[in-house]
């Protein structure tokens, strides 16, 4: 599969680092309690920055391509 243009790949990262983490939080924080619900986004945002570096540093979508 072929990296995704410069331009599409800043957003795709933005998009993994803060929904996930932003949504955790809200959704334990709901159901159960404002302690396990921050809990429950830093677990979640830990793997969103795991997943973020493995695609910036192992798959090299850090750096600007003569994409165009």
């Amino acid at each position: 599969m072929p990296k995704p243009p410069f331009y599409y790949r800043i957003p795709i990262l933005m998009a993994i680092l803060c929904v996930p983490p932003i949504g955790a939080t809200q959704i334990g924080w709901y159901f159960f309690g404002k302690v396990v619900g921050i809990n429950c986004g830093m677990i979640v945002g830990i793997i969103s920055v795991t997943v973020a570096a493995y695609l910036m540093y192992k798959k090299d979508w850090r750096d600007f391509d003569d994409d165009e």
